[in-house]
């Protein structure tokens, strides 16, 4: 009989709290639940196509329960994503953050998406209210 570690991950000044990869199903859209004790977000992503230009973009807007990204020309398998983690809200003296990468692989509609959620002290990222 073996013991259960539990593995702890840390990246700067952030706790890894939940990383993992996901496929949509038939090219939809994803939401995912990020859900604590002290509160949960609601994480969306949209993938949308522009013929109109061959540029990548990000859009982002607000939900009264977290966040909904509108990745637009996402179909390549080189991935893209967040530039940096994004802020989905206060938790005490800590913050929530968020981060992506989606990459589309051959002729499928679907995408994969690597996400990672960080759980840093304010103080420990410079968080300032003022």
């Amino acid at each position: 009989m073996g013991v259960h570690l539990a593995v702890v991950i840390r990246s700067g000044p952030a706790d890894v709290i939940d990383t993992g990869m996901v496929t949509t199903f038939g090219g939809g859209d994803l939401a995912l639940t990020v859900g604590m004790p002290e509160g949960s977000w609601v994480v969306e992503l949209a993938f949308l196509s522009d013929s109109s230009t061959s540029d990548v973009s990000v859009g982002t807007t607000e939900l009264a329960s977290g966040i909904r990204f509108e990745c637009v020309n996402f179909d390549d398998a080189d991935g893209r994503g967040s530039a940096v983690p994004v802020l989905l809200g206060e938790l005490g003296d800590d913050l929530v953050f968020f981060h992506f990468r989606v990459f589309r692989f051959g002729r499928t509609e679907d995408r994969t998406v690597h996400y990672t959620v960080y759980r840093a002290k304010k103080v420990d990222v410079g968080w300032s209210t003022a």
